[in-house]
């Protein structure tokens, strides 16, 4: 009977154990898997959920719209915009046990520049250098939106270890060393993202709940779980194997609302879905080829396709309602008008060779394709379509002679001139001497109420250009346990003050 009795006692003390264990790991679990840790070099949403903020910080966080500071104390700029001068905190601790220094900083920056295209455009040549407190650049053209560009550019110009920098065969950093509230402890590439609470995290900001406020890091672990099924993450959930998931269906919703034990979140315009020309194939080039997809497309047909009766929002602005400042109506190609369409055919080489769609399967991207097969179908245009998993995609549409347009979902952003597809080098190269006089004349705009004026002009050049179709913008909506509070929504989902309520 003692003997049964120890038993039992060791059990219980073993389950107790890892029931304490558990208390202390947040389960998440994601949509996608990313190709690589390089945040700089990527710029995947989930990526930036999973590493910005916690991992890797910046040294200006947009909150509200508001610049605040995060690893910066303060900044000059002259009256001309062309000496930008940042002045860097002192108390910041890396995950190297190193304190962050000027050197760190300008490395980081300048590596940044080089590797997103926005941001050399607005820079030329010019880069960072450091000063005893800080950096500065002495830049050829005004920099009047760089403070902006850098607190939220999907490219992060996050600020990390010097050394760490050193890139791969492959032009990518792996060496993951930041200032933020956790550390990266491990990454099995399609299973799972580890993260480790931090403990030497320098604490700053305000006492609120907001981005820019203090990062308090609850839980001792974070896991990220790759997880592209919606059903396996909706039961994960329902079972208590997560604590969050992202990319809820539409056609969950109903019943998750009934839950009592699960939280929707999200719900604002928070991306967009672009059809990408690829500019460099025979029919992707042509813009009256273009512009007979555009006016065939039905464009909340191709948004139900993939979301269901809920979750997206049917207008063609490049920019989220949210972005009010740069909001534009009157696309010329918003309703379908067959007529249009097959006139514009006509106009265009199109010899009755497949029109080729490459697209992923993550998040139902796969039945954009199908549906938009059955409208061109109507004036006769033959579609191939190619369906890859997201990391084979990705490789793919960096391929100019396998497609002649891409789909994929695009993550809002704070300036126009921060839209991908609109880049030379982007997939889909959209060379125009017109598109570069726009974006060259938002890059010197001296303030975003003089961008936003500019902006209208652009949008309805792009409009009737068509280098890409935006058929309309989803509402990312995501789901956590009842017992879970503190995640931050703001510019995407962030778990560092997320914490596991008691009882």
């Amino acid at each position: 009977m003692r003997k049964i009795l120890l038993i039992l006692f060791v059990l219980l003390f073993f389950i107790s154990c890892r029931e304490e264990r558990d208390s202390d790991v947040l389960n998440v679990a994601i949509s996608q898997d990313v190709a690589s840790l390089d945040v700089m070099k990527s710029s995947s949403r989930v990526l930036r959920d999973i590493l910005i903020g916690s991992v890797y910080e910046k040294l200006f966080v947009l909150d509200g719209g508001e610049i605040k500071n995060e690893l910066a104390s303060s900044y000059r700029l002259s009256d001309d915009g062309k000496y930008l001068a940042i002045d860097i905190r002192n108390d910041v601790m890396m995950h190297d046990g190193s304190v962050m220094s000027p050197h760190d900083v300008a490395s980081s920056l300048n590596r940044y520049i080089d590797s997103y295209e926005p941001a050399s455009d607005m820079t030329g040549s010019s880069r960072f250098i450091e000063t005893p407190t800080g950096v500065e650049i002495y830049s050829e053209r005004p920099l009047y939106l760089f403070i902006y560009l850098i607190a939220s550019s999907p490219q992060s110009a996050v600020i990390a270890k010097a050394e760490s920098l050193r890139e791969n065969e492959y032009g990518l950093i792996t060496d993951i060393i930041g200032t933020g509230p956790y550390v990266l402890e491990s990454f099995q590439p399609g299973t799972s993202i580890k993260l480790r609470k931090f403990p030497s995290y320098s604490a700053y900001g305000e006492d609120n709940d907001g981005i820019s406020g203090i990062k308090h890091a609850y839980f001792e672990q974070i896991i990220f779980n790759i997880v592209p099924d919606s059903t396996t993450r909706r039961l994960g959930l329902e079972r208590g194997d997560y604590d969050f998931i992202n990319d809820v269906m539409s056609y969950d919703i109903p019943d998750l609302e009934k839950n009592e034990d699960i939280r929707l979140l999200g719900g604002e315009e928070s991306g967009s879905i672009a059809l990408v020309f690829n500019k460099r194939s025979m029919l992707g080039s042509s813009p009256s080829f273009r512009r007979a997809v555009a006016y065939v497309l039905d464009y909340d047909g191709v948004m139900k396709a993939c979301y269901g009766t809920s979750g997206y929002s049917v207008h063609s602005d490049y920019m989220e309602k949210e972005q009010s400042l740069f909001s534009v109506s009157g696309d010329p190609y918003l309703e379908e008008d067959l007529e249009k369409a097959q006139k514009a055919l006509s106009e265009s080489p199109y010899d009755g060779r497949p029109f080729r769609i490459l697209t992923s399967n993550l998040s139902n991207m796969e039945k954009i394709a199908v549906a938009m097969e059955g409208m061109l179908k109507r004036i006769g245009i033959n579609v191939e379509i190619k369906v890859l998993d997201w990391v084979g995609f990705l490789e793919e549409r960096n391929n100019p002679d396998s497609y002649d347009l891409f789909i994929s979902a695009f993550s809002s952003v704070v300036l126009p001139t921060m839209k991908l597809y609109l880049l030379d080098t982007y997939p889909g190269w959209y060379e125009s001497d017109r598109k570069d006089e726009y974006l060259d004349r938002l890059f010197k705009a001296e303030s975003i109420e003089e961008a936003s004026l500019l902006w209208q002009e652009a949008q309805y050049f792009f409009w009737h250009d068509v280098p890409v179709i935006v058929p309309g913008h989803y509402s990312t909506i995501n789901a956590s346990s009842a017992t879970i509070s503190g995640i931050i929504e703001e510019d995407g989902n962030h778990f560092w003050n997320a914490r596991r309520l008691e009882g």
